[in-house]
């Protein structure tokens, strides 16, 4: 981990970028020190070790360099409510066995891509009580408030990245196509879901979907 710090806090030029990586670096190693004092193992030992090759330099361990690209995520991470959320995925990796460095690397590229409101949408549809959102599409609902928009466009994005399909397994064609109510996460939208835990963020920062799904 400390080598992964010093990489990274050679490339941070500004105050801001410093905090944010600080903020992660925190967050990370205090939920995993909750859980070993809790008695959970660390996943394999191989993702912390060194890897060595035959005639060539030593390289990395997985784990040094998904800190440096989780790190570096952080650094970016213009919207700094997706701080906390890194620093989370980084924590539940440690620990995530049944999923691999190179697959963990995928998902840490989704995770940058997706705004921090798009992973909300991610932790919400995880756990969401069908009751509170409307059970129909949009296709008749005339002209809709900017900020409904929005949030479909938001959605839809994610259905292209089979992050989000509908539980009746209908296709989703476009926004208008949106069914709130049978709107469910899958693959890679799941494991955002496990590791970066965005069902945990403040409520005041879910209202904005159930506003515009109603």
């Amino acid at each position: 981990m400390k080598a992964a710090v010093g990489k990274v806090a050679a490339r941070l030029t500004t105050q801001s970028e410093q905090e944010r990586v600080g903020s992660c670096l925190l967050i990370a190693y205090d939920l995993i020190a909750q859980r070993l004092s809790g008695g959970e193992p660390l996943r394999e030992p191989s993702f912390f070790k060194r890897r060595e090759r035959k005639a060539q330099q030593d390289l990395r361990s997985e784990a040094e360099e998904l800190l440096e690209g989780t790190f570096l995520a952080a650094r970016d991470a213009y919207e700094e409510r997706k701080v906390e959320l890194l620093g989370r995925f980084y924590a539940n990796a440690a620990f995530a066995d049944g999923i691999d460095a190179s697959h963990l690397n995928h998902i840490l590229s989704l995770a940058k891509l997706l705004t921090y409101r798009q992973l909300v949408i991610i932790g919400i549809l995880g756990t969401l009580d069908r009751s509170t959102v409307r059970s129909s599409d949009f296709r008749e609902a005339g002209s809709l408030p900017s900020a409904t928009i929005g949030v479909l466009f938001e959605t839809y994005q994610m259905v292209g990245l089979d992050l989000i399909s509908s539980t009746d397994s209908g296709y989703i064609l476009g926004v208008a196509d949106i069914n709130p109510g049978l709107l469910k996460i899958q693959g890679n939208g799941a494991h955002l879901f496990n590791l970066l835990r965005p069902d945990l963020v403040p409520d005041e920062d879910k209202t904005f979907f159930f506003e515009a799904m109603k």
